[in-house]
């Protein structure tokens, strides 16, 4: 099946029409063409046909509708099974792209071709003509379902980009005036594009014609500043610069955003999940029911060592392919200005293009993720200042974090705690790792965290004269478990440091408190020499970041520590 999108829609099988039906059955073939090879959740296609006013019968339609499709590529003829064509898989259905194909599909092959081969302008120039013949009108033609329509713009914005792309090849082969000619009533009609608009202006210079190239400056700052009450980019104004000193400006100069790239960072995932399928199906659950309209962030909380990156970076992993765009990964040890150069290299900018301050960074980094499908893993936020100038652009993005403290004060779709695992699942992760049950006394001294869990199995696997019990008598000993508990980089104890020593100074006086047993809050008031009230406050922070742990006593609470971080504070005191 083929299936055209850029112009009036279409369906063909085997060359020959296939009747679409009404504007519901419409709408839902392109949203699912749009996003062929991708799951289309069943409230997304009821959001496209109903645009968020469905009526009591709309999943009942939808189904109709899919089996109204399915009957017509039977009798059509199509030579698969139309079940094969359009799957049905949970929570929605799917086109397969192997059975089904789209004139979108074929302009960003050619795109991605034309990209690859610039270093040849001729041949760049012709794929790229190549691209821009499967467009037979404007995208989505007659499309009336609103959620559509936002596809449909961000489509022609991308032919837009093409023609700016095509008309750079074309200016470094010398054909300037084709170029001015062809692209003067594109920047007639869209007169905020500022690169359409740098495009002309170079054309215009470079063909002698500079008088003209600085007449569409003027008129783009006009535009801008009476519409929209602003000032051209500076990318805009450097070119203006060049063209009034006459100096010599090449296309390079112009911002040229690649943006058929697509960046594969996720680190692998660890080869066992044990215990946490609960959690990832709360996720999986949380993130199909979020708002088609806002944008979907996943918040994963819990101690240290808890397994928040894992279990993260196994959720991931299951969401690439509803997010075909790419994914992006940082850890937020980084500077966020660093991570959104990393980022908007990634996703094709060139390193000349990046502007420098962090909040036009931001600002193109939104814009260049407004509608793409990609996904964000961001680890070990320690707040949410490190995490706001990251968000993507648009809801068709999603984002995963995980955390050292619930981000109480960011708009997020979902938020889990993680705590340690119970003894029996912290004994299964054990056997699934060496094939030898640890006994209680090594489940014990592992607190029930994963990390510690894994560093134990790995090192009775590295000495295999050892039993069980050997392990537990090493692990006992609090001068060796910590060097122990080590693989690599998995540390516990740099993990540790790592969180504490962002806590405030009145907090790490508190940890230190704690680590010589537990503690009330009058307890605490006394020893710090504070007003009880700021020793409970002090109390629930540590809580807050999963560092203690409350036990009520009658009518007032007792905090304790971690038996690990106890461990790990009480070293430090040594």
């Amino acid at each position: 099946m083929y299936v055209s999108l850029l112009g009036e829609i279409e369906a063909q099988v085997a060359g020959r029409p296939l009747p679409l039906g009404g504007p519901h059955r419409i709408s839902l073939l392109v949203l699912l063409a749009l996003r062929a090879g991708s799951v289309v959740p069943a409230s997304e296609l009821i959001e496209a046909l109903w645009d968020g006013a469905p009526p009591r019968s709309a999943l009942a339609n939808v189904h109709g509708h899919i089996s109204a499709l399915r009957n017509a590529m039977r009798v059509s003829g199509h030579p698969d099974a139309p079940e094969r064509v359009l799957v049905t898989r949970s929570p929605g259905y799917l086109l397969d792209p192997a059975l089904c194909q789209t004139d979108l599909g074929l302009f960003e092959e050619l795109r991605e071709q034309a990209w690859s081969v610039r270093a040849d302008p001729a041949a760049s120039a012709g794929l790229y003509a190549k691209a821009l013949a499967c467009w037979r009108g404007p995208a989505l033609l007659d499309v009336g379902s609103a959620f559509l329509r936002r596809h449909a713009e961000h489509l022609e914005h991308r032919r837009l980009q093409t023609v700016c792309d095509m008309a750079e090849a074309q200016l470094e082969l010398g054909l300037h005036d084709t170029v001015a000619l062809e692209l003067r009533p594109l920047v007639d009609a869209n007169p905020y594009d500022e690169r359409l608009r740098a495009v002309l202006m170079l054309a215009l210079y470079r063909g002698s014609r500079q008088a003209e190239a600085l007449t569409v400056y003027r008129e783009g700052r006009r535009a801008l500043i009476q519409d929209l009450g602003l000032e051209p980019g500076p990318e805009l104004r450097q070119l203006e610069a060049a063209i009034l000193t006459q100096e010599s400006v090449r296309p390079a100069t112009v911002p040229s955003l690649r943006t058929t790239l697509t960046p594969r960072q996720l680190p692998p995932a660890p080869p066992l999940l044990v215990g946490r399928s609960a959690q990832l199906d709360a996720l999986h659950a949380a993130l199909d029911g979020a708002s088609p309209t806002s944008l979907p962030v996943l918040t994963i909380t819990g101690p240290v060592g808890s397994g928040k990156s894992a279990l993260a970076l196994h959720l991931a992993h299951r969401l690439q392919e509803a997010h075909p765009d790419g994914q992006l990964y940082a850890d937020l040890i980084e500077d966020p200005d660093r991570i959104l150069g990393r980022f908007l290299g990634s996703l094709g900018v060139p390193p000349d293009s990046i502007p420098d301050p962090l909040p036009d960074r931001m600002a193109l980094f939104r814009t260049l993720t407004a509608d793409r499908r990609l996904l964000l893993l961001l680890d070990d936020a320690a707040d949410e200042s490190r995490v706001r100038s990251l968000l993507p652009g648009g809801p068709t993005c999603s984002v995963v974090i995980t955390a050292r403290r619930a981000l109480t004060a960011l708009d997020t779709t979902a938020t889990i705690r993680l705590e340690p695992l119970p003894d029996h699942e912290a004994a299964t992760l054990f056997t699934a790792l060496t094939g030898t049950t640890p006994g209680p006394a090594v489940v014990g001294l592992c607190g029930g965290l994963p990390s510690a869990i894994r560093a134990a199995a790995a090192l009775l696997q590295s000495r295999p004269h050892w039993l069980p019990s050997d392990l537990a008598a090493w692990l006992s000993d609090d001068h060796r478990r910590f060097n122990l508990l080590t693989i690599g980089d998995q540390n516990l104890q740099t993990s540790y440091t790592r969180v504490t020593s962002v806590l405030c100074a009145p907090a790490r006086q508190a940890l230190a408190v704690l680590a010589r047993g537990p503690a009330t809050p009058a307890h605490l008031s006394r020893v710090l020499s504070l007003p009880r009230a700021h020793a409970e406050d002090l109390l629930e922070y540590l809580v807050e970041h999963h560092l203690a742990t409350p036990r009520r006593s009658g009518d007032t609470w007792t905090y304790v520590l971690p038996a690990l971080l106890r461990l790990h504070l009480t070293r430090i005191a040594a």
